[in-house]
């Protein structure tokens, strides 16, 4: 029998090891206010996040080297953009900031100031995608036509998650908002916002499944809605699905509180405050909002109720 010698047999296995190891590294691209390249290296950066999105390999990370207005971008492949402590972003004023359009990509938005400047239409949009975040970030300012600071518009099944974020001013009149989850056709949406402030937007946050036979599922936690002019959480639907669970939070000095329209909109209440709008809590046309009997309404111009209670358990 031939034998192989233990030199040999152990270049075998370390050429096979190193044909088999996966690649772990995950490549990062950056931008800077000053930046001219091409290829987006620390040292030789891009100056756009659209030139860097076509240097990053899916998976990767575009980084921010400073505070410079990197422009719009479309983004197609899973990535993270990541600005955390330069205040880098985008400054817009015309159409749409971040656009995420790519089939099952996750995005991730960090640390990053998106301004429309009074008249850009939208901050952050989902048109396709498997799951968007939005950590630590800044949207205002998105007044044009329905504008608003995100839009969350799925044609399948979609997650969104915001945290320590603040999105304000968006919108103009009754038009647009804050926070606006409209799927489409088949979507669904299944969103979680946690620690984040929507303020002087048109409508606050809005669940709204009128053009989708899919549901909404949304928890708003430990978050604060203030001093939207239309309303400050609302959840609308007819045929499919649109239900929040709000949990230590607050709707304050809005036009209205609380809100549900249609038989299968509804709202769990709980640990939370309704003060100081002009209709604290209402619900048409079947729409339910039931609480967990711990929440605090008062001060607002007509308090209404809710329309059931829960038992804690």
């Amino acid at each position: 029998m031939k034998t192989i010698p233990l030199s040999g047999m152990l270049g075998i296995l370390l050429t096979l090891c190193l044909h088999a190891a996966p690649a772990y590294a995950i490549p990062e691209t950056w931008v800077a206010s000053n930046g001219a390249g091409a290829a987006c290296t620390r040292a030789a950066p891009c100056l756009t996040f659209a030139a860097a999105h076509t240097a990053t390999d899916p998976g990767g990370t575009i980084k921010c080297a400073d505070a410079g207005n990197f422009g719009v971008v479309t983004i197609t492949k899973s990535l993270t953009i990541d600005c955390t402590g330069t205040n880098g972003g985008i400054v817009n004023t015309a159409g749409n900031a971040v656009v995420v359009n790519g089939a099952n990509v996750a995005v991730t938005l960090r640390g990053l100031s998106i301004d429309g400047a009074g008249t850009a239409s939208i901050g952050v949009g989902l048109i396709n995608g498997r799951s968007l975040h939005v950590e630590n970030c800044a949207i205002g300012r998105h007044n044009a036509g329905n504008g608003a600071g995100i839009q969350f518009n799925p044609t399948g099944a979609a997650e969104l998650f915001v945290t320590d974020s603040t999105i304000s001013e968006n919108g103009v009149g009754i038009f647009g908002g804050g926070i606006l989850i409209q799927p489409n056709g088949s979507g669904s949406a299944l969103v979680a916002l946690n620690r984040v402030t929507v303020n002087r937007n048109s409508d606050g946050i809005v669940a709204n499944g009128l053009n989708t036979t899919g549901a909404i599922v949304m928890e708003v936690r430990d978050s604060s809605v203030a001093r939207n002019t239309g309303t400050g959480i609302f959840a609308l639907t007819d045929a499919s699905r649109a239900g929040i669970v709000i949990d230590r939070s607050t709707s304050t000095l809005n036009g209205g509180g609380i809100s549900v329209s249609g038989a299968n909109a509804l709202v769990h209440l709980g640990n939370s405050a309704v003060r100081g709008n002009n209709v604290g809590l209402s619900a048409v046309g079947g729409g339910q909002i039931l609480s967990y009997q711990n929440n605090q309404l008062d001060g607002n111009g007509v308090e209404g109720a809710p329309t059931g209670v829960l038992t804690l358990k």
